[in-house]
Order: structure tokens, then sequence, then C-alpha cells
């Protein structure tokens, strides 16, 4: 699904460069012109670093990984300059995402349903 009258959003994914993540990417950049890159958490500067370079919208955090995803989201919600983001929380595990600017829960059956959330379009959710 293209969503033609929406911003472009750049898209971070921040994970153990699994080949769910891969998956992810692939389904977000595919058919949509979302900018999605990605790297793999090695430590806190590390990572605010390339938060920094990358300055993205919308920041996808797998909590199916080794390093904890808690200490992570506080670490961006804590950071002034990152407190307008969206950071979304995926699992491997289960199909519920967490949407961080005004914490809300969403269910996700399908693709374009990650998609939505991802580009901020949650009012077919």
């Amino acid at each position: 699904m293209l969503h033609l009258n929406l911003p472009s959003r750049r898209v971070f994914i921040v994970g153990d460069n699994t080949l769910f993540e891969e998956g992810i990417t692939k389904l977000l950049a595919y058919g949509t012109d979302l900018s999605v890159t990605g790297k793999k958490y090695t430590d806190d500067p590390a990572f605010l670093d390339a938060i920094a370079q990358n300055q993205p919208d919308v920041i996808l955090l797998n909590e199916s990984t080794a390093f904890d995803s808690a200490h992570i989201l506080e670490l961006l919600l804590s950071t002034p300059l990152l407190t307008a983001l969206y950071i979304i929380i995926i699992r491997l595990s289960n199909n519920t995402v967490d949407v961080y600017e005004m914490p809300k829960r969403y269910v996700i059956t399908t693709p374009d349903d990650l998609v939505d959330v991802v580009q901020g379009n949650f009012q077919n959710m």
C-alpha cells in the first residue's frame, strides 16, 4: 500500500541485525516513500551518535534482542532533542507494538498495519 499523500519519514531500526529486522526493513521500504536504515546496538554513546547523525522521525526497537529495550527507551525519552520522535517497540514473539509519543498500543494483523503505524496513519487502526 503506497501512501502518496503522507510526508516521507526517516525510519531507524535498532537491534542485532537479525533476519527479523531485515524483513521489517524490506517490508517498510517496499512500495513506500519511507527511508529505512538500521544499526546494530553496541553501546549508548554509539547509539546516540547514530541517532544524531540519521535524525530519524521514527525509531523501531526490536525487543527480541539481547540488549535492554527498556533502557534504550528510557535513554531516548530522557534526551531532550529526541522527545518529539515516534519510538515503536516491535517483538518477534507477538504482533503487538508499543508506540511512544503519546503511549498507545496497537495490534498489528497485516503488513499494511505496521506501515500505517510507522507512517503515523493511526486513523486506519
